[in-house]
């Protein structure tokens, strides 16, 4: 139906339905291209971000967590721990009564017992019974309380072997990328070598070509660039298994490219803490000293639990029950239902003792071996401990010794540089031969090698020296 309305100042008519339409349309357009617009900036931003996330090296930190969070180790760790909170609920529970309700129904045809009279009879009948029983312990040589303590214990051992999973993962991760930057350099290292000696190479073509340099020195220079390509080979290949090794521990696809970051920082300052202090701190809050304490203790109360079977158990008993009875031949014979079931009500109470005497002497044998799984368990926190300690100490050692090494490896490497620029020199004048030439550049290898390697090393020690000195791995 079209509404027409007519304004009298200029004679004109104007339909009300299509006015509001064509606002309406318009209105409808410049939302959808709003909508369009934002939505196209939202996917472009989340495009451009996921871009920058794939281009950007991941530190050591971000490998060591995305290790712990990819590892299986740890999500086994957590399964445990929560099948250990479960056996907790499960001892807690059993400390409350138990309560169970049951109902029957049978029919008899033939010879049976009148519920009522007591007497044999012949009729057929129908009878069902209601019931609701329970049952508490009194005293049970505080197995119960032992159990409870038991499972509390190692849920807080659950705990801490989480932590100490992912706190392995990490270690073993950062291993494996130091491993990787040191095949890095020792890959640029050999790269750069090899760029020299084929320099040399070509000046040594040159002086041959003019009569200044004889085959036999121009063969020990080619034998020399030789060697210095496979050796750069073999720390490619060294870097390649390095970076699979990577990826396993982080459970990173090996299809894909792992894309780290080089740098690391590195400062080689002094621990302002005293290695004592440090050892202290790691005996009293270390993730493997704390779960050995918590073995020992879960040991301790499992066999206070198996000791209480030497003792008696009393138990509370209770129940209430009722009962309906009909012959089926004369329903009429019987009271009704509901008035059967108020008549018949019975209840007990009930108290039990029972007393262990003899059974096949299975009390003491599990009694024993529990004691001696407890034995056990302390004897192993006493190895632990001292693990502990010398694994600090080494640590500690090691951080100030690799410190050493590479401040004094810099200046091997200077002196090293300066004495195969010389040779190098001297060796293009004819003053040495080819193989103090070649002396000269493997102690500037081996010295750059050294140097890279103290220079990572310290950066693992003093991680680690951090770690046992209350430091997270991860964060």
């Amino acid at each position: 139906m079209m509404i027409k309305t007519t304004r009298l100042y200029d004679n004109k008519t104007t339909s009300l339905f299509d006015v509001d339409y064509n606002k309406i349309q318009s209105s409808i357009v410049k939302s959808q291209s709003i909508i369009r617009t934002i939505f196209i900036y939202v996917v472009l931003n989340f495009l451009t971000l996921s871009l920058v996330a794939q281009s950007l090296p991941m530190t050591l930190d971000d490998c060591m967590a995305y290790a712990v969070e990819h590892s299986t180790s740890v999500g086994k760790k957590i399964n445990a721990l929560d099948d250990a909170q479960q056996d907790y609920n499960s001892s807690l529970a059993s400390l409350f009564p138990s309560l169970s309700a049951s109902v029957s129904g049978a029919t008899n045809f033939g010879r049976s017992i009148d519920p009522e009279t007591n007497n044999y009879t012949n009729v057929s009948t129908f009878s069902n019974s209601y019931g609701i029983s329970g049952s508490m312990p009194l005293f049970a040589g505080l197995q119960g309380v032992n159990t409870v303590r038991a499972a509390k214990v190692a849920r807080e051992r659950g705990v801490n072997d989480l932590q100490l999973s992912r706190d392995e993962i990490a270690m073993q991760t950062m291993k494996a990328y130091i491993d990787v930057l040191y095949y890095i350099g020792t890959t640029e290292i050999a790269a750069k070598q090899l760029e020299d000696s084929r320099l040399m190479l070509k000046e040594i073509k040159k002086l041959y070509e003019i009569g200044r340099k004889s085959a036999a020195e121009m063969a020990e220079v080619e034998s020399q660039e030789a060697n210095y390509d496979y050796l750069l080979t073999e720390q490619q290949n060294n870097l390649a298994l390095a970076k699979i090794r990577l990826c396993e521990i982080m459970n990173y696809p090996q299809d894909e490219e792992l894309n780290i970051d080089e740098n690391i920082d590195i400062e080689f300052v002094n621990m302002l803490t005293p290695m004592e202090d440090v050892v202290t701190y790691a005996l009293n809050n270390n993730a493997k000293v704390i779960s050995a304490e918590l073995n020992t203790s879960y040991s301790k109360f499992n066999y206070k639990k198996i000791k209480g079977y030497y003792y008696p158990s009393l138990y509370l008993y209770g129940g209430y029950n009722t009962s309906y009875f009909v012959n089926m031949e004369n329903q009429a014979a019987y009271d009704a239902f509901l008035n059967q079931l108020r008549n018949n009500v019975g209840s007990y109470i009930q108290v039990g003792l029972s007393i262990p005497i003899f059974s096949g002497l299975n009390i003491r044998t599990s009694t024993r071996k529990a004691h001696n799984a407890w034995r056990n368990a302390e004897l192993d926190e006493m190895a632990v401990r001292n693990a502990v300690e010398s694994e600090v100490t080494q640590s500690y050692q090691q951080m100030k010794g690799y410190a050493k090494q590479y401040i004094l490896g810099q200046k091997k490497v200077d002196a090293a540089q300066l004495a195969y620029d010389g040779i190098s020199a001297k060796f293009e004048k004819g003053l040495v031969t080819a193989i103090d030439l070649q002396t000269a550049s493997t102690t500037l290898l081996q010295a750059k090698s050294d140097c890279l390697r103290s220079k990572l090393q310290y950066v693992i020690e003093y991680k680690m020296v951090e770690y046992y000195n209350g430091g997270k791995l991860v964060k």
